[in-house]
Formats: C-alpha cells, sequence, structure tokens
C-alpha cells in the first residue's frame, strides 16, 4: 500500500472506533450505537475507497466481529437480495460465453439510429415498454442490460479497457432509465405499492394505478426523457455515431453464423425468466417472486450445460458485490431490527417543529430529510417501510397537503435511489459492471436527482393544480 491508501484506511478505520466510543444517545441501546458506528465506518470505506471494497468491508467486519455477535453483522449474506444481485450478475456471463448477447446487439445496432444518444432512448423506450407490467426494475435491468453492455464490448468497450467508448454511457443510463420508469407507474417497482398502502392506511389517500400515472405522467414523463440527454452531457461517449458501427456489427454477425445450440438454449431460458418476472409474482400457488425466478434460470443455465461451475465462480464481479453488499445490508437490516430508524425519525420529529410553518415550505423541508436519510438505506423497500410512516406522522401535525406529500415521496422512493450505487438493485447490477466509478455514479445521480426535483416544483406542483389534484 503507498502513503496515501494508509492515510485513507486509518482514517476509515477512526470512523467506526470514535462512534464505538461516544455513549450511546438516550433511546438507544449501546449494542445498537455499535452497529451505527459499524455502518458510518462501512459507508466511509465505501466513500473514500482506501482498499477494493469487499476488502475494506472484510477488514471493518472482521475487526468488529472480536467485539459483537458476529451474527447481527453477517445476517446480510443470507438475504436474497443479495443472492438475487449475484445471481443476476453471473447470468449476464451467459450471453457472453455463448455470443448471444454480441448477436442480440449486432441485430439492434442495424436497427437504430445513427447516433449514439439515439441508443440510449432507444434503451429508454425498451424499458419504458416493459415497466408497467414487469413489477420490478432489478428484473428490468437483468433483461435489458446484458443486451446494451455487448453493444457496447461489440464496439470494443470495456470495463477496464475503453469504459468511456460507449460503455460507460450506457450502464449509467441503465440505472437512470430504470429509475425513471419506476417512478412513471404504480407497477413500476415493488416498493410503489408499499407506499400507496401506508398512504391509505396513515393518511386516508388511495393511490390508484390510474392516479398514479395521472400524476406522474407530465413531471415523470419529462425526467424520463431528459434522462438520455442529460446522461449524454454529463458522461458523454467517445463514441457519438454510429453509422461505421453498422458496417461492423453486419460483418460481425457474418463473421458468427448460423446461431447455434447454447444460443438457442439460452434465449428460450431467458424468455422463460422474462415471463416469471413479468407474470410469476401473480401465480399464486408457485410463489414465484424475482428471486425465485432469478434462481430457476441460473440452475436451467447450469443444467442444460449453457454454463458449468467454473463460469459460475469465476463471475468475479458478482463475487465481489456479494461480499460488500451482504455485510452493508446486513448491519442495515440490524439496525432497523433494533429500532435506530423509527428513534432517528421521532428524534427529527422533536427538533422540528413544523406546526406553524407555511405547508408547501413543510413538503419541501420532509422531502429533503427523505432524501438526506436515503444514504444510510441498502434497500428501497426498507426505506420506504421504517421511514415514511414517520414522516406521514410528522405531517398529520402541519400544513402541508397530505395529497402533495405523498405524490412527492411517492415518486422520489425511486429518485432518490439514484443518490448512491446501493439505493435499489438496479443501480447494484449496473455498477457491478465496473464500467463507472463510484464517484462518477453518485456524481451524475445526485444531478439527476436535482433536476427531478426542479422538474417536480416548478412543473408538477402546477400541472397538479391544474387536473384538481391540490
Amino acid at each position: 500500500m503507498n502513503k496515501k491508501a494508509i492515510i485513507k484506511l486509518i482514517a476509515v478505520l477512526l470512523i467506526p472506533v470514535i462512534v464505538w466510543n461516544i455513549p450511546a444517545p438516550s433511546g438507544l441501546e449501546a449494542e445498537t450505537w455499535h452497529l451505527v458506528a459499524i455502518y458510518l465506518g462501512l459507508l466511509g470505506g465505501l466513500i473514500v475507497k482506501p482498499l477494493d471494497e469487499p476488502i475494506i468491508t472484510l477488514v471493518i467486519v472482521g475487526f468488529a466481529s472480536m467485539f459483537m455477535d458476529a451474527e447481527l453483522l453477517l445476517s446480510g449474506y443470507g438475504n436474497d437480495m443479495a443472492w438475487f444481485i449475484a445471481i443476476v450478475t453471473i447470468v449476464c456471463t451467459a450471453f457472453v460465453k455463448t455470443g448471444l448477447g454480441r448477436r442480440m446487439a449486432y441485430i439492434m445496432l442495424q436497427r437504430s439510429g445513427n447516433s449514439t444518444l439515439g441508443l440510449g432512448y432507444l434503451m429508454m423506450l425498451i424499458d419504458l415498454i416493459l415497466s408497467p407490467a414487469t413489477g420490478s426494475n432489478a428484473s428490468r435491468t437483468t433483461i435489458i442490460y446484458p443486451i446494451f453492455r455487448n453493444i457496447a464490448e461489440g464496439v470494443d468497450s470495456h470495463p477496464d479497457d475503453n469504459p468511456r467508448k460507449l460503455g460507460g454511457y450506457l450502464t449509467m443510463l441503465a440505472y437512470v432509465t430504470s429509475q425513471s420508469t419506476a417512478a412513471l407507474f404504480l407497477t413500476g417497482m415493488a416498493t410503489n405499492a408499499i407506499t400507496a398502502s401506508l398512504a391509505i392506511e396513515m393518511l386516508n389517500i388511495e393511490l390508484t394505478w390510474g392516479s398514479w400515472f395521472m400524476a406522474s405522467v407530465v413531471p415523470g414523463g419529462l425526467v424520463l426523457l431528459l434522462g438520455p440527454y442529460v446522461v449524454y452531457k454529463l458522461y458523454k461517449p467517445e463514441l457519438t455515431g454510429l453509422s461505421d458501427v453498422k458496417v461492423q456489427a453486419k460483418q460481425g454477425l457474418a463473421e458468427m453464423g448460423e446461431i447455434t445450440s447454447a444460443e438457442k438454449k439460452l434465449f428460450v431460458i431467458f424468455i422463460l425468466a422474462i415471463l416469471g418476472w413479468m407474470f410469476g409474482p401473480k401465480i399464486a400457488f408457485l410463489s414465484l417472486g424475482i428471486q425465485s425466478v432469478g434462481f430457476v434460470f441460473l440452475a436451467l443455465l447450469l443444467v442444460t450445460r449453457v454454463l458449468n461451475w467454473s463460469d459460475v465462480i469465476g463471475a468475479k464481479g458478482a463475487w465481489h458485490l456479494f461480499v460488500w453488499y451482504g455485510a452493508f445490508y446486513g448491519v442495515a437490516s440490524s439496525l432497523a431490527d433494533a429500532g435506530f430508524y423509527t428513534w432517528l425519525a421521532d428524534r427529527l420529529g422533536g427538533i422540528l417543529d413544523l406546526s406553524n410553518v407555511n405547508g408547501l415550505l413543510v413538503t419541501a423541508v420532509l422531502l429533503a430529510i427523505s432524501l438526506a436519510v436515503r444514504y444510510f438505506f441498502v434497500s428501497n423497500s426498507a426505506y420506504v417501510a421504517s421511514f415514511y410512516p414517520v414522516i406521514f406522522a410528522i405531517a398529520l401535525g402541519t400544513q402541508a397537503n397530505p395529497m402533495v406529500l405523498t405524490l412527492l415521496l411517492a415518486f422520489f422512493a425511486s429518485y432518490g435511489a439514484l443518490l448512491t450505487h446501493y439505493g435499489n438493485g438496479a443501480g447494484l447490477i449496473a455498477f457491478a459492471s465496473g464500467y463507472v466509478s463510484q464517484k462518477e455514479f453518485w456524481k451524475i445521480g445526485t444531478i439527476m436527482v436535482a433536476i427531478a426535483l426542479v422538474i417536480y416544483f416548478a412543473i408538477g406542483l402546477p400541472y397538479w393544480k391544474i387536473i384538481g389534484i391540490w
């Protein structure tokens, strides 16, 4: 390690040490406060990054396990979402191994426009078409991203070689688009249903599929349409024209020849997976959640010998992600079980006396708080389920319009995930590819959140006034 890395490592390790030795605040058990210290250390490690994410994670968890129950620290490795993300990352290697991803990429390139920006809008359109029926933007990303990643690799843009040529742009856009379509429909991601159920239970506000879409279509539609262009400007690919690439795509298809048996098997299993992700949760007697479909997808690839065990253990990106995310998720879940988030929200409610403040300002403040705490959550569903009830409770004693606040919180449950790469499964899948650095991921995501805020307050609120929502 060089001197700079050593200084960073010492700084990161000091975070949990210092917080650990501060007396626990009133209302928190000492063990819960120690978990907060570990969480802040893990978060600091991800941000400062003195070592690779899995290494700094194992270092912090290893030292912490000497002083507290290791089960609390390691519980995330049994979480179904951690395994799902690892599995779909492994599955992506099948598209590379068989060549099906490259073939699909070549076909799409031949039928796309002549610009890279046009290719970005094609990605957005495909995500938009799938979003009302998929019910999980993480599963949509597993469907869409491998195809566009293969387009990048087809033009010699790889995570460790020419990432900015095309792959970086498509990777970042995959996350931005996924979160934008998730906000557009009530069925765009699973977390939306949690928000809707909390709204009717606590505020007596019913969000139907139609009312959700009516409220989101103008501001959410603008955010969606701007996404490819904004990401293009913020993270412009070196390859801006596709005219020469189309010729290469035609030649590439010719060189690949006839579709192989392995490609045919993968294509059939891929279609079955898409159907499973779209309709599986609706088949009650099977209980086909997105995780179950992911496991079956991988199992079928192994049984049909499209992949083998060497391919599974060789998927370094999947295991890299699993190691740090599993620990991160485990500590965050333990904090939720210990009541930390409820304590934090109660403290915020006690500090903030918003009863005599203008209702729109109250809405803005509560929305800002909801975004600020996103850095503490590695699950969208856990975030909404544990923190939104407190936000709603605080709002009840203020002049904030309940419908306006509910809609903004509902939509920014999705957009807010863009603040980090771990805020939603779709981000983890895209980030695991290695095309975009964590710094760029956070920067571009934060800018997109800021743009969404401007659009919703400057255009969304007047639009909702016109159509009679408030």
